[in-house]
């Protein structure tokens, strides 16, 4: 490099001599130049740094458990305050159907019908599913803060008998927490709508709302829609999880 007056001029062994050091020291911290992409040593590393992974067992976790995962980041606080949050909305819904005579009652005198009480109930149900996909995105995203980018396993036959046992766990695995957020909510929605219709005590309401009648001439046709469409759901999750898992192992 040569300087003439206030100017500095880079002549072309300056930058060569950069790049042959950068060289050198690339070459003294991996043992050795750098392998291909495509080589068997490259293939190691990148299955080492798939299990080295903390987001997929944390977000299996929180899958199952709410807070489970966040308290295997170390997120101890988040994770019982997440869990605490579950414990909370059974106990809440139990005590809901306890005491519904009386809250019926007080939202006589407070001109509420029952109708508008049950359905102001069911939305706020319906945004309990965000908080499980959040529970679980929150889980996946901070593992991989702390261990590493996640990959995928890798491994066909577990991820797709992962997303068999619940729609979207094997997208999970392999590192698609889009896709698998996506299964995840047709599943707790269909869980939602067939719990409001089946299972709950306000099946009474039905004639109010309009659906007795509908119910009455079109449960059949209904009915088969819903279970070709969850049975789609379920199907398309195990051949989705099964392929990309396929495809990115190699096989």
């Amino acid at each position: 490099m040569g300087q003439h007056g206030d100017y500095y001029i880079i002549e072309e062994d300056d930058l060569l001599d950069r790049v042959r050091r950068g060289e050198k020291t690339s070459s003294k911290s991996t043992g050795g130049p750098l392998r291909s992409v495509g080589g068997r040593d490259a293939t190691r590393v990148d299955y080492r740094s798939r299990r080295k992974s903390r987001a997929p067992l944390a977000s299996t976790l929180s899958l199952f458990i709410c807070g489970a995962g966040q308290a295997y980041n170390g997120q101890v606080k988040l994770g019982l305050l997440l869990f605490l949050s579950e414990v909370l909305t059974v106990v809440g819904h139990w005590a809901l159907i306890k005491i519904w005579p009386t809250l019926k009652d007080l939202g006589y005198i407070l001109a509420v019908s029952e109708q508008e009480i049950f359905l102001g109930l069911a939305a706020l149900d319906f945004l309990l599913i965000f908080f499980l996909l959040y529970n679980v995105a929150q889980a996946y995203h901070e593992g991989e803060n702390r261990g590493g980018r996640f990959q995928g396993l890798g491994m066909p036959l577990v991820s797709g008998l992962a997303s068999l046992l619940v729609p979207g766990w094997g997208q999970l695995l392999n590192a698609q927490v889009g896709k698998a957020l996506f299964f995840l909510f047709c599943l707790l929605g269909e869980l939602y709508a067939g719990t409001l219709v089946v299972l709950t005590y306000f099946f009474h309401l039905f004639p109010q709302l309009g659906l007795e009648g509908l119910l009455r001439e079109r449960g059949d046709v209904l009915g088969l829609c819903v279970f070709f469409y969850t049975t789609m759901i379920w199907v398309l999750s195990v051949y989705d999880a099964y392929l990309v898992a396929r495809y990115s192992s190699g096989d």
